[in-house]
């Protein structure tokens, strides 16, 4: 016979259990919601603009983007959903074990736990980190992200494992769990602007004032180049047969700073050739 105190525990738990089971799939629903508009808004999809021998790289790649958004977190649904369930059954039956010796039940929820635990340790802690990637802003799909120095875009995250599509489009593939652990450096976490400079040496009799001319010259004069503000000219260090420069300048993308970069090695190289120019190293093997 059911006592008062056991009916009010059961319909307060089984309240709670539909409360948390209502929250967590709109939470979940919202979420795949924000992801899949976020996916759709893309402007680019590659680390590096380039061409591609796929028709359509970037409508392919964005489909397939909200195609795992919809499995992975239909896979959250469930599991959150079995696991609600589940918590709320264990609550609702556990008035009714008083009859069954504590002893035993302890034993047998430590070895189960053990057992399951030794068993599916790495699955289950992909799994979980699975969950808290596709919830959190750490890393997104559709972010140009630099993790391990390797360059690109995460393709996919999948409930045990994460998807970068370097530069040169072959997949660097990183569990949950140690993705996780990882230092990234994203590129897109809040806007997809980039400040981006290039690193020199030249030696120290160049003439200052043309060298920055020259520099400012190479950055502004790029398609690439983003003309918020004018370039940067800076000088960085002092060395023994030279001194180290930057010159840094505004992109719009980190696909056009990456070409940003490549357009003012190219124009630099270039001119300090027209000018005379050189770096310690070439003026140390001339005198040898």
């Amino acid at each position: 016979m059911i006592s008062h105190s056991q009916l009010i525990y059961f319909s307060l738990v089984g309240i709670i259990g539909a409360c948390l089971i209502w929250w967590s799939k709109r939470k979940i629903f919202l979420t795949e919601k924000n992801r899949k508009a976020r996916i759709r808004k893309l402007k680019r999809f590659t680390a590096v603009k380039t061409s591609s021998p796929v028709d359509t790289p970037e409508k392919d790649a964005r489909e397939a983007a909200i195609e795992s958004v919809q499995n992975r977190y239909s896979i959250i649904r469930k599991v959150t959903f079995f696991s609600i369930v589940l918590i709320w059954v264990t609550a609702l039956a556990y008035p009714l074990l008083e009859g069954i010796p504590s002893t035993f039940v302890s034993v047998l929820v430590a070895s189960s736990g053990i057992i399951i635990g030794l068993a599916a340790r790495p699955f289950i802690e992909n799994l979980i980190s699975g969950i808290v990637l596709s919830f959190s802003k750490i890393a997104r799909i559709g972010d140009t992200v630099l993790i391990d120095d390797k360059y690109g875009t995460i393709e996919d995250i999948s409930m045990t494992h994460t998807v970068i599509k370097i530069w040169n489009w072959r997949r660097y593939i990183v569990p949950n769990s140690t993705m996780l652990a990882k230092e990234i450096v994203s590129c897109t976490i809040n806007d997809s602007y980039q400040w981006s400079h290039v690193e020199f040496s030249v030696s120290y009799e160049t003439d200052l004032d043309l060298l920055k001319e020259l520099a400012i010259n190479a950055a502004s004069k790029s398609k690439y180049f983003a003309d918020y503000e004018e370039p940067s000219f800076w000088i960085m260090d002092m060395q023994e047969k030279s001194y180290k420069c930057w010159i840094a300048a505004w992109a719009d993308t980190p696909g056009e700073a990456w070409e940003l970069k490549n357009d003012i090695r190219t124009k630099l190289i270039s001119d300090f050739r027209l000018n005379g120019i050189k770096a310690h190293k070439f003026e140390f093997d001339m005198q040898n």
